[in-house]
């Protein structure tokens, strides 16, 4: 403290007794103030040494005029208004005379920076009544260790309040006590449970269990968190899962528990409970739809020998097997990556001459590339079956209505292209090898590569332009004037660069052969055929060019295409009513939960239908009647939003989602509706509650948070709908 002036004589502070001095000094403070109540004279004492011995260290004759001043020197800046208004003459006596002690915090600055004090001060007794005593104490590391404690559980409750969005109900449980504290953001859970606090946590959780979990799953959930077992466990893994059914309204729906020991902390453990009762039937419902595909494609794979379906976004398959000789290769199988999959079984089964082709004709840009041009692409080459090579074809086709998958298909053609190859061996002469072949081949064509000149074989008429065995001077010339009026006109410009002589032989080069798909009209209509360009070994001044009709092939290719396409958009009808069902949905569902996610889902609106009446219909009527009433519901839905997808996804639950021009004419859709409604309900026909919410990205996270608004408010809707009903129902 500055001093002012000091009168000893006068002053009477200094026969004060050092044992009522050190009584009055608490072990921790570390410097004390004696003051004179009658005149404000002062001594300061400061403890030294090891043995905290007190000595002597200023005086003073006004202390509090002294405080003021050295407040605006030694006082934390912030601190200094609230130190003087309230540490002041009047408020010190008031508090002593009344019996009380008076005390204040304040922060000094030391070394610039700001620490933690702490001033109490009593009054004197005995001899010393007309004097007061003050100690000051540094608490800094106390108080600031306090303030982190405070911090972190401020953390810790704001994490659980976040938590508690994703979980019904959060509790903090200590270890020892079992006291807890609980985090709820569901209000069914929030009437359920008991306040905030308790003391027993294991004694409510045996509590609630015999009341609301189902009773298959008692035992169980009873065993998992009886006291002792569940700390044991904690201590062991750190986190416990486990999944059982509560009972709610009657209703069995499916709950998570999770329970985890918090980081830094063994004496408390924490309990988060969320419902997945949708998550798990969702899946269920999944797992039903995958087993109707697999079915449908197993059905399918009697035409092949085996197929793969591939979902081109994950590169993950699923391979079907009618073949016992691939079967046993040991390749029926599912997979996360058909590409890299492909790439081994190539290395161990494929012809090596055949492996380097195939290995780029699989490379998924590649493949991609060929089905984004035609939407179709097909390959031959050779596999080692039974331990000889065996010729194979494979079609790949993207299926209708799926744009993230791709369909594979292979055929064995051995037998047909060892014959094939017979015929070719066993001809002798050119004429008889192409005479011969003409029987496989619509017409075939020699052409020196020198003079373009050319002789044509033909069986067919229809393709024939010169007489069987003739010659004609220039084949390149010819067949560029014979396209326009040959070829279906989609394919003409494809074919008039490919038969160019120059872009024709850079094409074989590299493999010694080509071949081109198109169309040919023949009898008033398009037919598909197949050119095969050839560079004989044998004779390096001519190419062989073959052409052959695939039509019945490659419509059956395009049949099979289509079969799988409505396959699997039949898997994704409801059979009753032709709208999409409810494994449609989910996947809609989860298609605008990865835009959502990736900040590029349109607006829309999610509208939740629930028909009135069907169980009365079904009991009185029959489940004929109830059906067609389930019909005539869906039809009046589909009526209203033409131009939105609707889908069944329970037995008189109904969703439609609103897009485009039917989410932005929502407001007068959803009055046409409902005057609809209005009208049959006075007419006695079939009547739909309904509820409608809106997407809202500042506060939904995911489809489900819309389509449980829409669900609460057709709840809604359906109880105002009952009642009014009653309203008009006049008493017996």
């Amino acid at each position: 403290m500055e001093q002012r002036r000091t009168d000893p004589a006068k002053n009477r502070l200094d026969t004060i007794t050092f044992s009522r001095l050190a009584l009055a000094l608490a072990a921790d403070y570390e410097c004390l103030y004696v003051i004179d109540t009658e005149n404000d004279h002062y001594v300061e004492y400061r403890t030294h040494g090891t043995d905290k011995r007190l000595v002597r260290r200023s005086s003073g004759d006004d202390f509090y005029a002294d405080t003021v001043r050295n407040c605006r020197k030694l006082v934390y800046e912030e601190d200094q208004e609230e130190f003087l208004r309230v540490f002041s003459r009047e408020n010190v006596m008031a508090a002593l005379e009344n019996g009380d002690s008076f005390s204040l915090n304040y922060r000094l600055v030391y070394d610039g920076k700001p620490q933690y004090y702490y001033l109490k001060t009593i009054l004197g007794q005995g001899m010393d009544a007309d004097c007061i005593v003050i100690g000051v104490q540094n608490v800094d590391a106390q108080v600031r260790r306090e303030m982190a404690q405070q911090a972190e559980l401020r953390t810790y409750t704001e994490i659980a309040s976040s938590l508690a969005r994703l979980y019904e109900v959060i509790y903090h449980v200590d270890n020892t006590t079992g006291h807890y504290t609980a985090y709820r953001s569901s209000e069914d859970f929030t009437r359920r449970e008991a306040a905030q606090d308790g003391t027993d946590f294991f004694g409510l959780m045996h509590t609630l269990i015999r009341q609301r979990v189902h009773p298959d799953d008692r035992s169980m959930l009873m065993e998992k968190i009886e006291e002792g077992r569940l700390l044991l466990n904690l201590r062991e893994t750190r986190v416990i899962s486990l999944n059982y059914r509560q009972l709610s309204g009657g209703v069995s729906e499916y709950v998570n528990l999770v329970a985890f020991l918090r980081n830094r902390d063994d004496g408390h453990f924490v309990v988060a409970i969320r419902n997945i009762d949708a998550q798990v039937r969702q899946q269920s419902e999944l797992d039903r739809e995958r087993r109707i595909y697999s079915h449908i494609a197993g059905a399918l794979a009697n035409r092949y020998e085996v197929i793969y379906y591939i979902d081109i976004v994950t590169n993950a398959y699923i391979q079907y097997s009618a073949s016992e000789r691939f079967a046993s290769l040991g390749i029926t199988r599912q997979g996360d990556d058909f590409f890299r999959t492909a790439v081994e079984d190539i290395q161990r089964y494929i012809h090596p001459e055949d492996s380097p082709y195939l290995m780029s004709q699989l490379h998924k840009d590649v493949l991609l590339g060929k089905l984004g041009a035609t939407g179709t692409s097909s390959m031959t080459y050779r596999q080692m079956l039974d331990g000889r090579p065996q010729y194979v074809t494979m079609h790949v086709v993207r299926p209708l209505n799926d744009t993230d998958h791709v369909v594979i298909g292979v055929l064995n053609v051995d037998a047909q292209i060892r014959r094939e190859q017979t015929m070719a061996e066993e001809s002798a002469v050119f004429g008889t090898i192409a005479r011969a072949l003409a029987q496989r081949y619509e017409v075939i064509y020699r052409i020196n590569i020198h003079t373009n000149a050319y002789k044509e074989y033909s069986s067919s008429a229809k393709y024939a332009r010169l007489e069987v065995g003739t010659t004609g001077r220039d084949f390149f010339e010819d067949t560029q004037k014979n396209m326009k009026q040959d070829i279906y006109p989609e394919d003409y410009p494809m074919m008039a660069s490919a038969m160019r002589k120059d872009r024709l032989l850079q094409s074989m080069q590299e493999t010694g052969s080509t071949a081109l798909n198109y169309r040919l009209m023949l009898d008033g209509k398009p037919q598909y055929v197949t050119l095969f360009a050839i560079l004989p070994k044998e004779d390096a001044d001519h190419i062989i060019v073959a052409v052959a009709n695939v039509d019945a092939a490659k419509r059956q290719e395009l049949a099979f295409r289509e079969a799988l396409g409505s396959a699997m958009d039949m898997a994704r009808r409801d059979a009753l009513t032709g709208v999409k069902n409810k494994y449609a949905y989910v996947q809609a569902e989860a298609e605008l939960d990865e835009q959502i996610s990736d900040g590029t889902n349109p607006p829309f609106a999610i509208m939740v239908f629930d028909v009135n009446g069907l169980k009365i219909v079904n009991d009185t009527l029959g489940h004929s009647a109830g059906d067609a009433y389930i019909r005539e519901a869906c039809a009046l839905i589909c009526t209203t939003f033409q131009h939105s997808p609707v889908f069944r996804i329970g037995g008189d639950e109904f969703v439609a989602l609103l897009t485009n021009r039917d989410y932005g004419g929502r407001d007068l859709l959803i009055r046409q509706f409902s005057d609809c409604i209005d009208e049959n309900l006075r007419d006695g026909h079939v009547s739909v509650a309904f509820g409608i919410s809106e997407y809202d990205a500042h506060t939904d996270l995911r489809v489900q948070d819309v389509f449980e608004r829409a669900d609460k408010a057709m709840y809604e809707h359906k109880k105002a709908m009952k009642q009014r009903m009653n309203a008009r129902t006049p008493a017996p």
